[in-house]
C-alpha cells in the first residue's frame, strides 16, 4: 500500500498518510509552502513527512513542514516555456529524490535522469537518456531499490526505463526498447507492471523486470467498438488506472459523445484475463485516480479534495 501521498491544490501542498483503516478519515497531516510565482509541475514528500520537494520549469525546491526552503537545484539556463515538466519521485526509505529533467527541449544538452540527496539536493548519480521528452512519469517498485520512468515525447510515442542506483556508483539503467507503451502502474506485490498503447487502443501487462507480456487486452474486451469513421463516439483505454491488489487491476475507458467528455472504469482480474465489469470510481477528474494496492484507492471529490474508496467486488 502507498503509506503517504501529495495533493496540491490552490496553492497548497498537502501530504496525506493512509488510515490502516478505510475507516478512519483522509486528512492532511503535513501542509507544505509554495513560493510566490511558482509554478508546480510535479511534487513528493518523504515517507516521515518532514520535507516535500516540488518541481518549476527552472528548479527544484525542497521544503520543510515550518514553510521555508531546505534547498533548491537550479535547472540552468532558465526557459520561458511551460513544457517540457519536470517528474521527481523520493525513494522508499526518503533518502533519495529521483528527477528526470527535460533538457533536450531545453537546449540544455541531453535529456537526464538525475539521483539527488534528499537531504541536502547534492546529485548523487546521472544518466543520459535517449528521449525528447515532454513530460514523464515515476513510479517506485516496492522493493526499495528500483524506479520505472517512462518519458512522453508527444506524437513520437513514449519511452520505457528501469533504472536503480548501483553499488559502484552511478545508474543502472535498462530501456525496454519501446516507443509505443505508456506505464501505468505496478503491482504491490512488484511482480508485473501495467501499460497502455501510447494510441490508446489496448491494455498490457508484463512480468518485472523483463516486461514479458502476460495479458494483452483491446479495448473490444470491454464493450466497445475499435475506432470506426462512423462511429457516433471514439472511445479509447485511457492513460489511467492502476492496481487495487496484485490480482485486479483497474482500466479506465474514456471518449466523447455529444462534446461531452466521459471516463468508465473497469476491474479486470489477472488470475483470470477477465474484465469483472464496471464500477463507481466516484472520480470527478481522471487524475483524481489513486489506486492504492490494498483494495483501496484515492478519488477526487467535487471540491478536488482527495477521498478513498473501497472496493467490494474483490
Amino acid at each position: 500500500m502507498k503509506p503517504t501521498i501529495t495533493w496540491y491544490r490552490n496553492r497548497e501542498l498537502r501530504a496525506y498518510k493512509i488510515p490502516d483503516s478505510v475507516d478512519e478519515a483522509l486528512g492532511p497531516v503535513a501542509t507544505y509552502h509554495i513560493e510566490p510565482n511558482d509554478e508546480v509541475q510535479s511534487h513528493a514528500t518523504t515517507p516521515n513527512l518532514d520535507c516535500a520537494v516540488y518541481t518549476t520549469r527552472n528548479k527544484v525546491t525542497c521544503v520543510g513542514q515550518d514553510g521555508g526552503p531546505l534547498w533548491c537545484y537550479n535547472l540552468e539556463p532558465h526557459t520561458p516555456e511551460r513544457l517540457p515538466r519536470t517528474e521527481c519521485i523520493f525513494s522508499l526509505d526518503g533518502n533519495l529524490l529521483w528527477l528526470y529533467r527535460p533538457d533536450a527541449m531545453t537546449d540544455r544538452g541531453p535529456d537526464r535522469l538525475v539521483v539527488l540527496l534528499a537531504s541536502t539536493g547534492e546529485t548523487v548519480a546521472q544518466a543520459e537518456l535517449d528521449t525528447v521528452g515532454q513530460a514523464a512519469q515515476f513510479v517506485q517498485h516496492p522493493d526499495g531499490r528500483h524506479v520505472m520512468l517512462d518519458v512522453g515525447e508527444g506524437q513520437d510515442g513514449v519511452k520505457l526505463f528501469l533504472a536503480a542506483l548501483a553499488d559502484s556508483g552511478g545508474i543502472d539503467l535498462h530501456s525496454y526498447g519501446w516507443d509505443d507503451r505508456a506505464l501505468i502502474d505496478i503491482a504491490p506485490n512488484g511482480q508485473c507492471f501495467m501499460t497502455v498503447d501510447h494510441g490508446r487502443y489496448d491494455v498490457a501487462f508484463h512480468t518485472f523486470p523483463s516486461g514479458e507480456e502476460i495479458l494483452r487486452l483491446p479495448i473490444t474486451a470491454f464493450g466497445y467498438e475499435d475506432d470506426e469513421e462512423d462511429k457516433e463516439d471514439d472511445s479509447f483505454v485511457d492513460w489511467g488506472g492502476g492496481f487495487l491488489n496484485a490480482d485486479i487491476a483497474v482500466v479506465v475507458i474514456t471518449g466523447e459523445l455529444n462534446d461531452e467528455e466521459w471516463y468508465h472504469y473497469y476491474q479486470v482480474d489477472l488470475r483470470t484475463g477477465k474484465p469483472l465489469g464496471r464500477f463507481e470510481a466516484h472520480s470527478t477528474e481522471i487524475d483524481g485516480f489513486q489506486a492504492l494496492g490494498d483494495g483501496t484507492w484515492i478519488a477526487s471529490d467535487f471540491n478536488g479534495n482527495p477521498v478513498r474508496h473501497l472496493s467490494y467486488s474483490q
